[in-house]
């Protein structure tokens, strides 16, 4: 059973005449994200709907928010929020699963609005992957798996478990992927574009020097393999905002490593993200 997204150890943002009680699955986790951004991201969700009252959750703020996000195709259900974690390196196992805290809700925020950064920074929301960061996401990725004589795909459940999460295409999961399903190429790169959302909109709002499109696409890349809680508490990070950007490119050798030491596919992924990101 998955574990519902919980309204314990948010932050301290006030909230005003709302029944908790009364919630949907929806509004649950939505006030969890808004409760747990900071005050300035909160007032900048709410600059966004035009409503006044900043720094306080009312129901009028609840019910725009669940409405945005429905809009942006952001998938607020209990099952949308752990898809949600798991695709972000967020904790979707044991006490975690399902949980939205700080970090949650800051991918989610970045995935919301993504506010351009100065001096030509990472850029907005809309701002993606491109072809030379794509093309090596799906040569590590890897298509799977293939339907003899076709360039389509059909699913195949964990190898492990034998059952979910099924998986298709480029490595994408979630509710559309289950025994039978087939996709034709252009849907699995349709999907894999989908599932590099989160990812782009972290490094769109955690960075706040200038990326060329390269070093964009190599960030979104590295990203997407370790999760954007890693990638926001890395060192990578942390140098590239001081505007180091040589030592930042040092740091993606420094994610290689499994449980029993360096992993031959990771090293040479890391590799190429560096290469690309120095082009």
């Amino acid at each position: 059973m998955r574990r519902s997204a919980n309204l314990t150890g948010m932050s301290s943002l006030p909230v005003q005449n709302i029944d908790l009680a009364s919630l949907s699955e929806r509004q649950k986790n939505g006030l969890a994200i808004l409760r747990n951004l900071t005050v300035d991201q909160l007032n900048r969700i709410k600059g966004m709907l035009k409503l006044a009252g900043p720094g306080v959750i009312g129901p009028q703020t609840l019910d725009a928010f669940v409405a945005l996000a429905q809009q942006l195709n952001i998938d607020l259900t209990n099952a949308g929020v752990t898809a949600f974690k798991r695709a972000n390196g967020l904790g979707d196992t044991g006490a975690l699963a399902g949980v939205i805290g700080a970090q949650t809700a800051g991918v989610y925020f970045g995935m919301i609005v993504a506010p351009p950064q100065a001096g030509g920074g990472a850029g907005s929301s809309a701002r993606q992957i491109n072809q030379a960061g794509l093309d090596l996401i799906k040569q590590f990725e890897g298509y799977a798996e293939a339907i003899a004589g076709t360039t389509s795909v059909r699913a195949y459940p964990d190898p492990g478990t034998g059952g979910d999460p099924w998986t298709i295409g480029y490595g994408h999961t979630g509710p559309d992927v289950r025994p039978g399903v087939v996709f034709t190429q252009a849907q699995a790169e349709a999907a894999l574009r989908s599932d590099l959302r989160g990812a782009q909109s972290a490094v769109a709002s955690a960075v706040t020097v200038a990326l060329s499109d390269n070093q964009f696409a190599a960030l979104v890349s590295f990203t997407f393999n370790v999760g954007a809680g890693a990638f926001q508490d890395s060192t990578l990070l942390r140098l590239l905002n001081q505007g180091n950007y040589t030592g930042a490119a040092g740091q993606f050798g420094q994610w290689v490593n499994g449980g029993s030491g360096p992993l031959p596919g990771l090293v040479r992924r890391r590799a190429a993200e560096r290469a690309l990101f120095l082009s």
